[in-house]
């Protein structure tokens, strides 16, 4: 399942980059559906439900996937983050090209897959 992550996590006694707050998760659920062990972006933490908010579909690309801008097909770069647009209500990719990272935000039909 995927969601959104609404809280901050702590795994094994660090805690997770800030950046995992608000940012889109795939879960499995746990203990009679009430607790969720996160699968994607990092293994190994465990959220309560009520703290996501539930997608409907998983997104296109995933982080590390090779893409290219549909405006120039020619640069290659890679999937570095996934974002949720609220407003929009769609996934936002955030991508790397040449190991730099590109401020726009791009959304699935504004990339190729690689």
């Amino acid at each position: 399942m995927w969601g959104i992550c609404f809280d901050t996590i702590e795994c094994e006694g660090e805690l997770f980059p800030s950046r995992l707050f608000q940012s889109v998760i795939e879960y499995e659920l746990v203990k009679n559906g009430t607790m969720a062990n996160i699968i994607y972006p990092k293994k190994g933490a465990s959220i309560a439900v009520n703290k996501i908010r539930v997608l409907d579909n998983p997104p296109q690309f995933l982080v590390g996937e090779l893409v290219s801008p549909a405006n120039h097909p020619d640069q290659v770069g890679v999937i570095r983050e996934i974002g949720w647009h609220f407003k929009n209500e769609k996934y936002m990719y955030f991508i790397s090209i040449n190991n730099k990272k590109k401020s726009k935000i791009y959304y699935c039909n504004d990339l190729i897959r690689r």
